[in-house]
């Protein structure tokens, strides 16, 4: 049975705890087909660690060949600039209207979204285990509308794109995870879905996935994800997911990536990759995550094949 959020739990929550892994975080990706921009931004209050810190993953990709990234975990905890909005480095979430919004200003880049809710602020997750107790223990999704505008490297472009985005407010226990593939995305109001592979520390593993038609949800029965993995061993072209649903139907896509990111939180890392899917003539987007650290090693990720790794513009 699926937990449905209120609106009132959009903005900043009391920490409940003041144990340094507490976190409260907003993430969103994005990609708009006409202007053939996409992005993937993360948002992350940490206020009982080394005196309040934020983290911050901001992304923009597929702009002629440039793309934009920034990835900072140690930033100052500061103030947001309207009531229970989230803010780091030049990324700013507010809730202070109808719909939420996403602002970005960071040399060279600005962005400026407004997003549109297809279905209730959903928690897809299992009720306990390591996804939940370690990792996301209030959280929620939703598949969304987004339009704004955006300047990048002196170029403006009008977005009305497809997107996804979650918030999530608990303890958070980097360390635990060893792998995980998160593939969550969207055709529009009458067709989303999502998937999460989970292999944590502990040896536990959750495979969750679902199916919003028109705002019902339907659970699979089980759920099926092969990665079009990179010769680097790290980034990747997207991949396939199946859905196997009641009374026997099965729900596929083929995940083409239009770019990637990479990112890092703490000990982790982890790609982002935009891709493009296609089902009964209709075309959507997905954001097809994933990490792979079986061996929890710490070595930072030097060289990759297909994603973005370099600070600013490039």
């Amino acid at each position: 049975m699926s937990t449905i959020y209120e609106k009132s739990d959009e903005g900043t929550h009391f920490p409940a705890s003041d144990a340094p892994d507490w976190q409260e975080s907003v993430f969103l990706h994005w990609y708009d087909r006409a202007s053939g921009l996409g992005g993937v931004h993360r948002i992350g209050h940490e206020p009982n660690r080394a005196g309040g810190r934020s983290a911050l993953h901001c992304s923009i990709l597929g702009i002629d060949g440039y793309r934009f990234r920034r990835n900072d975990f140690e930033l100052p905890l500061e103030e947001p600039t309207t009531n229970r909005g989230f803010r780091a480095g030049g990324s700013y979430w507010h809730i202070d209207r109808r719909n939420p919004r996403l602002e970005v200003h960071e040399p060279g880049v600005d962005l400026e979204l407004e997003l549109f809710d297809f279905y209730p602020l959903t928690d897809f997750f299992p009720s306990g285990g390591s996804l939940v107790d370690d990792f996301a223990k209030n959280h929620y999704e939703t598949s969304v509308r987004v339009v704004g505008k955006a300047n990048v490297n002196g170029r403006t472009f009008e977005i009305d794109g497809l997107g996804h985005r979650d918030h999530s407010w608990g303890i958070r226990k980097i360390q635990t995870l060893l792998s995980h593939r998160w593939i969550s995305g969207t055709f529009g109001p009458h067709l989303s879905f999502g998937s999460t592979l989970w292999h944590s520390a502990d040896d536990e593993f959750v495979k969750v996935g679902y199916v919003v038609r028109d705002g019902e949800v339907t659970y699979a029965e089980d759920v099926d994800v092969v990665t079009w993995q990179e010769a680097d061993g790290f980034s990747h072209r997207g991949g396939e997911v199946t859905w196997y649903l009641p009374g026997g139907e099965e729900f596929s896509l083929q995940c083409r990536q239009v770019d990637g990111t990479l990112a890092q939180l703490h000990s982790a890392y982890y790609i982002d990759s935009i891709c493009s899917v296609q089902h009964d003539g209709n075309i959507g987007m997905c954001d097809f995550e994933t990490s792979n650290n079986i061996r929890a090693g710490g070595r930072p990720i030097g060289l990759l094949l297909n994603a973005a790794t370099a600070v600013g513009l490039s």
